[in-house]
C-alpha cells in the first residue's frame, strides 16, 4: 500500500499487476518487473518477434553496457547522456540498444550535423539500474563502493541519513536486491551506532 502514495508508482503498479499473475511484493519486484516489460515490449515492437525474458537477470545479461552507463550517470550525478558517452559505454547511437530504456532527443548542432542526448525514462530507472550494476560486483567490492560512497550518521533530530543524496536511492535499492546479505554492507550500516 505505501508503494502507491508517489503517482508514478502507482502508474507503474497498476500496469504491472495488470500483466502479471502474482503480486508484487516490493519496490524492487516492481522496477525488476516494469523493465523486463519494457524491454520485452520494445524489442518486440522493433523487432516483430518475441523476446523470451524470464527474469530481470536475463536483462542484466541483455544489456550490461546500459547498466554500466546507469552506474556510471549516478557516480557523476549525470542524467542525460550524449552520443560520445553511449560510444564510450559501446551502445550503439540506435534505440534497438537501449531496449527502450532511455530516450533521445536529437538536435542539429551548430555546425549542421545531427547530434542526439539520451536519457533514462525516469531518474529512479536510472538508480535501479546502477544499483543492479553494483550488486553484480564481487562482494568485497560491493562494500567497498559503498564505505567511499556514504556516510552514515544521524541528523540533528536524530533520523537515520546518507550524507549524499545522490547515493540515497540507489543504495536503498541495492538494499532490496539482497544487498544486505555482506558482511561489509551491514558493517556499514551498524558503525554509526
Amino acid at each position: 500500500k505505501a508503494m502507491c502514495f508517489i503517482p508514478l508508482i502507482l502508474l507503474m503498479t497498476c500496469y504491472v499487476n495488470n500483466v502479471r499473475d502474482t503480486p508484487l511484493d516490493t519496490i524492487s519486484d516492481l522496477f525488476k518487473s516494469i523493465i523486463c516489460l519494457t524491454v520485452k515490449r520494445h524489442f518486440e515492437e522493433k523487432n516483430g518477434k518475441k523476446l523470451k525474458i524470464d527474469s530481470f537477470e536475463d536483462v542484466l545479461q541483455l544489456c550490461p553496457h546500459l547498466i554500466k552507463l546507469a552506474l556510471d550517470g549516478v557516480k557523476k550525478n549525470v542524467i542525460i547522456f550524449h552520443d560520445q558517452d553511449l560510444i564510450c559505454h559501446n551502445l550503439k547511437l540506435s534505440e534497438n540498444d537501449h531496449f527502450g530504456l532511455m530516450n533521445c532527443i536529437s538536435y542539429r548542432s551548430a555546425f549542421g550535423g545531427v547530434t542526439g542526448s539520451y536519457h533514462f525514462l525516469h531518474r529512479t530507472i536510472q538508480e535501479f539500474l546502477a544499483a543492479s550494476a553494483v550488486k553484480q560486483l564481487p562482494a568485497e567490492e560491493q562494500g567497498k563502493f559503498w564505505k567511499e560512497r556514504l556516510v552514515l550518521g544521524y541528523n540533528n533530530e536524530g533520523d537515520f541519513v546518507l550524507s549524499d543524496s545522490n547515493y540515497e536511492m540507489p543504495f536503498l535499492f541495492y538494499c532490496g536486491l539482497g544487498g544486505l546479505e555482506h558482511d561489509a554492507v551491514r558493517d556499514l550500516l551498524f558503525e554509526p551506532l
